[in-house]
């Protein structure tokens, strides 16, 4: 249709790297119903021993919907249980928005979003 811009489709994905007691985990795609337990679990399983610092890196994520921010505030709430830091990368605008609509943006620890993906 003229004048409707469709918006294609990215699958969820994450990719991982670890150095010096630092996990980061780049989330790709929509982070909804499907992918919110999918992110929770990859991160527990994920996480070696002796991890100090979390860091989510959501540049890359297209959606979110309250499937994936319940999931983030599960992850905080892990991570202060287990005594590690979690970041949070920023994503997008028009993504970030859910954060600020929903009041949630204050509940996070927010890093540099100009750093290397």
């Amino acid at each position: 249709m003229p004048g409707i811009e469709h918006q294609r489709y990215t699958p969820f994905a994450l990719s991982v790297t670890q150095s010096d007691g630092k996990l980061t985990l780049v989330v790709v795609g929509e982070l909804d119903l499907e992918s919110a337990e999918k992110l929770k679990h990859d991160v527990s399983e994920l996480r070696p021993a002796g991890t100090t610092e979390i860091v989510l890196d959501l540049r890359q994520l297209d959606f979110i919907d309250s499937s994936g921010l319940r999931a983030l505030l599960a992850l905080r709430d892990e991570s202060r249980g287990n005594g590690n830091a979690l970041t949070l990368i920023p994503p997008a605008p028009t993504v970030r928005r859910v954060f600020e609509i929903t009041g949630t943006s204050d509940l996070f620890e927010w890093g540099d979003d100009r750093a290397k993906p």
